[in-house]
């Protein structure tokens, strides 16, 4: 057990406090290198961050919770280590990575502020996987043993993190669908979509960010190998569709993007036809903005913000 897991295991409600502000803003947290891991952060703004409506309970104001900070290339769990507590990314980025019995490995997903780390040890008692830090990341640690003793006082903490739980096993299906349906443009479409969607939800823009993962580890997440993955986006540069420069994405046409999405058989699926078809050969139902709803495609362009 290294020193920052048993510091967890004995953090209290008498650390030092700090404020959020915003959603996932690094520049918020400003506690000393040395208390990094003895800052907290009340109860209440761990429900804010989490974007969830709760009840003013008394014990919102009451309880808060430790605070830790992980630097770009530090672990913040391993797989196989005793499952001790959950973590809530509060700033930065994340992959958890799962290592086969043969050392291959394969992303599971890119945790980003809300996001919740940990939950696969709670069923046999030891972590499933490894998170490691894309960026100087903060977290908020929720001690298992803790938070069964808040539950018996405050009642609004057991749904709470149902709800939590219940937003990462939506999250694990919506990604078995796009990986079961669709085609490898598709899927890198999908995850742009996906990043533009949880960005702007932390107030980032929608349109134009920077990758913290390579495009080995996305192909690792998409199921695609790395040639497929710079295919696909040179694909969709030259399409128009977005202007990538290294890690830097700028989305330039949002519904094209959504068109290579969505699987129907009258919306252009594929980059390459929509790049090569002449104007005079183009049907009707293929034209921009005819674009079946999602309650037709059976997934929402709510939920592919979760993939």
């Amino acid at each position: 057990m290294n020193e920052s897991t048993e510091m967890e295991q004995h953090m209290t409600s008498e650390s030092l406090p700090i404020d959020a502000v915003g959603f996932g803003d690094s520049a918020s947290f400003t506690a000393p290198e040395h208390h990094r891991d003895s800052a907290s952060l009340a109860a209440r703004e761990l429900i804010r961050l989490l974007h969830i409506e709760c009840p003013d309970d008394a014990w919102l104001a009451r309880t808060t919770f430790a605070l830790r900070r992980v630097h770009e290339g530090e672990s913040l769990i391993l797989a196989g280590d005793k499952f001790h507590s959950l973590y809530v990314v509060r700033s930065g980025s994340f992959k958890t990575v799962y290592t086969d019995f043969f050392g291959s490995e394969q992303v599971l997903a890119f945790p980003m502020a809300s996001d919740l780390i940990g939950a696969d040890g709670i069923d046999c008692g030891r972590y499933g996987s490894t998170a490691i830090s894309l960026d100087t990341s903060d977290v908020v640690i929720l001690p298992l043993a803790n938070l069964a003793r808040l539950s018996n006082d405050c009642s609004g903490l057991e749904s709470l993190l149902y709800r939590i739980l219940s937003r990462e096993l939506v999250r694990m299906q919506n990604m078995a669908w796009a990986l079961g349906t669709l085609g490898a443009e598709s899927r890198v479409a999908a995850f742009l979509l996906a990043m533009s969607a949880r960005l702007g939800a932390l107030g980032y823009s929608r349109s134009s960010f920077n990758l913290r993962m390579t495009r080995q580890e996305i192909g690792s997440y998409l199921g695609l190998k790395l040639e497929t993955v710079s295919r696909a986006f040179s694909s969709l540069n030259s399409a128009g569709i977005v202007q990538v420069h290294q890690r830097s994405i700028d989305i330039l046409d949002v519904n094209g993007l959504r068109e290579v999405v969505a699987p129907a058989a009258d919306l252009v699926t594929s980059v390459a036809t929509r790049t090569q078809a002449k104007p005079a050969q183009a049907s009707p139902a293929k034209r921009p903005g005819k674009i079946r709803s999602p309650q037709r495609t059976g997934f929402s362009m709510r939920q592919l913000a979760t993939v």
